[in-house]
């Protein structure tokens, strides 16, 4: 049903009814009216003789005072007489504005005021009398007196047949209006329950059907728009819209954190300046208002140049910037939706595959070198080898041809674990560390030796683990240059490789290696950075990536790495413990699988 057929249908259901009942209305007013009119003729009649019995007190009053004053001489008994002639004026005065509308009763008042009056003068008259004459006069007030009564009683009678009849009038009227009232009020039901059944019903109908779009609109909305916040509260970058004017009206959890704004509300409605402030990268100048920016080029707005975000606690964030507008159905900006991006991860990232690019570079160009030096070293070798073959007059040239083909077979084993660290297997294989511990020891010989560091082997088992090879020497490494670094002057280095339990878990079993030495140890200050890419304590020398990468690779093996240091004089020192499991549960080390075709 359309709008129009609706209200058409709407205004025929509702006009009867209310004809009907404007109506009812009408005639109950008019009845109601009668009885109220009657009523009121009822509460005068009961004021008329309610004022009539208090004037006839006041008159009974006044001859009963006279009476005790005749009797006994004492003029205390004249009191009630003074006082009440105020009283009978009044009443009279009230009795003619009730009966202004009834001529009879009217001139009965009238009547009554004459005989009163005249009874009061004759009291008054007899009071200045001797008792002689009173006696004389006393029968001409007691033929007031009965006068006065006489008109009482007819003024009361005709009062009470008039207020009788009002009563029964008003009685009637009464159930005239019940009966009226009910009579309509059945008529308008069977009225309403003949003409306006099928109106009523099909308007029933409609309104239902329309309360459930209406329902099924809302409950849409309410999901559409709760899917909307979540979606914006789960996404990764940060997202601020706008009104027209540039004041936030929604911020997401990511925003919140960039910004510093820990309460949605409390940043909500203030200007996007105050909300986030941007500057440029380079030289730390203000940018421009991005609503500003909006408006200026109508379109989307991308920011790639370098631009940081500056928190309400002064941090500062690289971002990358989109601006969007927000059209209304006329075309004109109702706001903006700023999404940022924080790319202080993607930077870090960067600099580790720049620097990682290069150690590979690095590690490339030494395994050229390696490979290019064995060649003369071979020949070399050989030619020290005939050499051994002559003898010599001097024994110092023989003893002098010994130490360099020793030294010359240090170097090719140099040479070798150079080889060895850039070739990296395909696949996991079962390493023993203490070779991997040898291999390392003989790269760092000249390190080692150059700093007089004693080096204890405790090697208490060769039970392989699974990975590979080149990688644990790449940790152990590490570890060593920097165990080597830490020795100054002279010092010991002990190497402790033996079977151990992981401490989480019991059950899961491997080999733990211990690299303790007693150099200078780690600050207090450092110790929580230690694992952090890019953080170093050899200033230009170092690269800030071996231990980061050194633990990348142990939890790659799913292994544990954990340390000790004291500085305390004396008795300095820094113990790594690496614990790599016989078995790894989680195939991290095994390459993917290629689908099936």
């Amino acid at each position: 049903m359309d709008e129009r057929s609706f209200q058409r249908l709407l205004r025929r259901t509702v006009a009867l009814p209310v004809a009907l009942l404007v109506l009812l209305a009408g005639v109950l007013v008019v009845e109601i009216l009668s009885l109220t009119s009657a009523l009121h003729r009822v509460d005068g009649t009961l004021e008329v003789i309610s004022n009539a019995r208090s004037l006839l007190r006041y008159m009974v009053d006044m001859e009963s005072s006279i009476r005790g004053y005749y009797l006994t001489g004492k003029p205390e008994y004249l009191k009630p007489y003074v006082a009440d002639k105020s009283g009978v004026s009044r009443e009279l005065a009230i009795l003619r504005l009730l009966t202004a509308n009834d001529p009879v009763q009217k001139h009965r008042i009238e009547e009554l005021s004459e005989l009163d009056r005249r009874w009061i003068a004759f009291a008054d008259r007899s009071l200045a009398e001797s008792p002689q004459d009173r006696a004389v006069e006393f029968e001409q007030g007691e033929q007031l007196m009965d006068g006065i009564h006489s008109l009482h009683t007819q003024i009361l009678d005709t009062e009470y047949a008039i207020g009788t009849a009002s009563e029964r009038r008003a009685t009637l009227l009464n159930r005239v209006v019940l009966a009226t009232a009910v009579g309509l009020s059945l008529l308008i039901a069977v009225l309403l329950f003949s003409f306006t059944r099928r109106e009523l019903r099909t308007l029933s109908s409609t309104y239902e059907q329309h309360l459930q779009a209406e329902e099924e609109r809302s409950r849409q909305l309410a999901e559409s728009r709760e899917r909307f916040q979540i979606t914006l509260n789960s996404l990764g970058d940060a997202v601020i819209a706008t009104d027209a004017e540039g004041n936030v009206r929604y911020i997401n959890p990511v925003a919140q954190e960039l910004t510093g704004w820990t309460d949605h509300t409390e940043a909500r409605g203030r200007p996007l300046r105050e909300v986030a402030h941007f500057i440029d990268e380079r030289t730390a100048a203000t940018l421009i208002d991005p609503i500003e920016m909006v408006r200026r080029e109508q379109k989307v707005v991308r920011l790639s140049e370098p631009i940081r975000l500056v928190s309400r606690s002064g941090q500062e964030y690289p971002i990358e910037m989109t601006e969007s507008p927000i059209v209304d159905d006329t075309g004109q900006l109702s706001g903006v939706v700023v999404v940022l991006r924080d790319v202080s991860q993607r930077r870090q990232t960067e600099q580790i595959l720049q620097a990682s690019d290069r150690l590979t570079q690095a590690g490339r160009l030494a395994a050229t070198i390696a490979h290019e030096i064995r060649n003369p070293l071979d020949t070399v070798s050989n030619l020290l080898y005939l050499l051994r073959q002559k003898s010599y007059s001097d024994p110092d040239t023989r003893q002098y041809l010994d130490l360099a083909a020793e030294e010359l077979a240090r170097i090719t084993q140099i040479t070798g674990q150079l080889l060895t660290f850039h070739r990296e297997a395909q696949a996991p294989v079962q390493v023993d560390l203490c070779k991997v511990l040898e291999s390392v020891l003989t790269l760092y010989s000249p390190q080692i030796q150059l700093g007089g560091v004693q080096i204890i082997r405790r090697f208490e088992t060769h039970r392989a683990v699974r990975g590979f090879p080149g990688e644990l020497r790449q940790v152990f490494a590490n570890l060593v240059s920097n165990a080597i670094h830490s020795i100054s002057g002279g010092g010991q280095l002990l190497l402790h490789v033996y079977e151990s339990s992981l401490q989480s878990d019991q059950s899961r079993r491997g080999v733990r290696v211990t690299v303790l030495d007693n150099g200078t140890g780690i600050a207090p200050d450092v110790r929580g950075n230690l694992f952090a890419p890019f953080y170093t304590t050899k200033g230009e020398a170092g690269t800030g990536l071996g231990l980061w990468v050194t633990r990348g690779i142990i939890e790659k093996h799913e292994g544990t790495i954990h340390f000790i240091s004291t500085v305390r004089p004396g008795r300095s020192g820094t113990a790594f413990s690496v614990f790599l499991p016989f078995q790894q549960l989680h195939g991290k080390l095994d390459p993917p699988r290629a689908p099936q075709a």
